[in-house]
């Protein structure tokens, strides 16, 4: 398994807490140089991506980018599968066996989540279990957030890159494990319990945080100065929420709600 950590060559504080916590845990990893925005925005552009109703600010587009571009290494090196990190994560505990090698992963399971974000989310009520049933995997059927720590397969990639090249710009995480999600055309796996989280996450703002994300600052800033677009897009979400609270009910049996949390 190769495992990426996407994170800022100048952000050495976050490098040195990554590179401590995979050592800690026997885990082999190597960074990927995340993207900045003035790299991002003409590599989006190489891509064919239109930005020109993009409302991302600066830092989400590199965000975006930067997961894109792990996706075409992955791609253009045949990788066949690949854990992709934020720097801002820990893991926990069985890490070295999940992460060390791909053995245990389905051929149908192109996309795991293994981040724990929500603390409930919808999964399906078929479940496989992993590591002597001390973990197991279930197909997402809800929006679950956070892109700090998910695996996809080779062919994962290629479907990921596909649509996002054809849909409409959004923040990566809103655009996999929502989007992507409720599109149901590839199904989306989730991990029980969550094999990392972001440290923003495990505080839950009771702490103040030693790893601080510019990137939500920013996010806050360019939701402030967008009231009326938001209302749009609150709009669009809640006619796609509606849509999805029907299909729940027809599908109730089948599905369960589920704690995910952080082991």
């Amino acid at each position: 398994m190769k495992n990426l950590v996407i994170s800022l060559t100048s952000n050495t504080e976050r490098r040195q807490h990554i590179s401590t916590e995979f050592q800690g845990h026997n885990v082999n990893f190597e960074f990927f140089d995340a993207l900045t925005p003035d790299i991002a925005i003409p590599y989006a552009q190489t891509l064919g991506l239109n930005l020109d109703k993009s409302q991302l600010a600066p830092t989400e587009l590199a965000c975006m980018m930067s997961h894109v571009a792990v996706w075409k290494k992955a791609i253009d090196e045949s990788m066949p599968y690949i854990t992709i990190f934020e720097d801002d994560i820990y893991l926990g505990i069985d890490a070295e066996l999940l992460l060390n090698n791909y053995e245990w992963i389905q051929p149908n399971w192109n996309i795991i989540k293994i981040e724990s974000f929500y603390k409930k989310v919808y999964l399906s009520s078929k479940t496989y279990s992993i590591l002597s049933k001390k973990r197991y995997i279930a197909e997402l059927k809800s929006k679950n957030l956070g892109t700090a720590g998910y695996i996809l397969s080779l062919e994962g990639a290629k479907i990921l890159l596909e649509f996002v090249l054809h849909n409409n710009i959004h923040p990566i995480d809103q655009t996999i494990f929502n989007f992507f999600v409720h599109d149901h055309k590839e199904p989306v796996f989730q991990m029980v319990p969550a094999l990392c989280a972001q440290e923003m996450i495990i505080k839950e703002s009771q702490e103040p945080l030693s790893l601080p994300s510019l990137l939500e600052e920013e996010r806050k800033i360019r939701l402030a100065r967008e009231p009326i677009d938001r209302k749009k897009h609150q709009t669009a979400l809640f006619k796609i929420n509606r849509e999805i609270s029907r299909v729940f009910l027809k599908a109730r049996k089948t599905l369960l709600t589920t704690k995910v949390d952080f082991k």
